[in-house]
């Protein structure tokens, strides 16, 4: 198979698999392969599975023993930066780049520092499998809000932004540092974002890069209060969910309108998941055992 030329752009793709779907990490790597310089994949002690065929050059890396999203995503982002990289693309085993989303968001980036911002990350917007575009998050009003951007920004500023499709500036990441590891999965980014506002740098979004991504496992439509859609996930992530938020609360960083929406979120987790959803009795397991350890301020991996 022969590799495509690079992009010469710099961008270094950082994919953190866990039990992948092979056939579609196979059509990540062959959308970015017109995208980005490199591929460094680094798995998380899964079972064996055959690497796919490439069509760009890639550095498969694969860890002993599950050790978290933050810490499997440092790994890779060290090797992005020792290998001369500007940019690192993050991106979660089941997301996809549409045609042009790193030029969009390289683009993005470089107005907003013409206009005198210093950038620590530019977004793309996420589809979901639905089709759904869902809007750049802002802490507003108590909540997390999904900002629509009008059809003439160029770029909009973010409050956080979803690690997959990240588009990490490497010099920035220097002066922030690097993903929070024992937080081991969930509100990784989150943490990151707060840090990063509070050393000054601004999150940027690209109104013009578009990320298929899926979040969570499959959607459900609850009524309360009104009909509601939410996404489901594995029982074991809304533990790390609430002691996360809850370990967050600590920091220094996590300022007032970041606490205000996280407190509305956790008690909607509480609501919808624990009492509404489908396996509510084992999420609810989880989320009090969440709370629990957060109160304590355990951190790691769920033991």
């Amino acid at each position: 198979m022969t590799l495509v030329p690079a992009p010469r752009n710099g961008v270094s793709a950082v994919i953190v698999t866990w039990q992948p779907d092979v056939t579609a990490l196979a059509a990540m790597l062959a959308a970015l392969s017109t995208q980005v310089d490199a591929a460094i994949v680094v798995d998380n002690a899964s079972v064996p599975w055959a690497t796919p065929p490439a069509l760009l050059p890639v550095r498969w890396i694969r860890l002993d023993r599950n050790q978290g999203l933050a810490a499997a995503q440092n790994r890779g982002l060290q090797v992005a930066m020792d290998s001369g990289a500007r940019h690192a693309l993050l991106l979660d085993q089941d997301s996809v780049p549409a045609a042009g989303m790193v030029q969009a968001m390289l683009g993005a980036g470089e107005h907003a520092r013409r206009g005198g911002q210093r950038v620590a990350a530019v977004g793309p917007l996420v589809m979901d499998p639905q089709g759904h575009i869902k809007g750049f998050v802002r802490f507003r009003s108590g909540r997390y809000e999904a900002h629509r951007p009008r059809s003439t920004d160029r770029w909009v500023e973010c409050d956080m932004l979803i690690a997959s499709g990240s588009l990490v500036l490497l010099e920035a990441l220097r002066d922030i540092g690097p993903m929070a590891e024992a937080l081991f999965i969930d509100k990784v980014d989150t943490e990151w974002s707060l840090r990063a506002a509070a050393r000054g740098y601004v999150l940027v979004g690209a109104p013009g890069a578009v990320l298929h991504h899926r979040v969570g496992e499959r959607p459900l439509r609850v009524w309360f209060l009104g009909w509601r859609e939410l996404r489901l996930h594995q029982p074991f992530r809304y533990y790390y969910i609430v002691r996360n938020g809850l370990l967050l609360r600590r920091l220094p960083h996590a300022h007032a309108a970041w606490r205000r929406a996280d407190l509305r979120q956790l008690l909607s987790h509480f609501v919808y998941f624990g009492v509404l959803a489908p396996g509510r009795l084992v999420a609810l397991r989880m989320m009090l055992r969440g709370l629990f350890d957060g109160l304590r301020n355990v951190t790691g991996p769920l033991r």
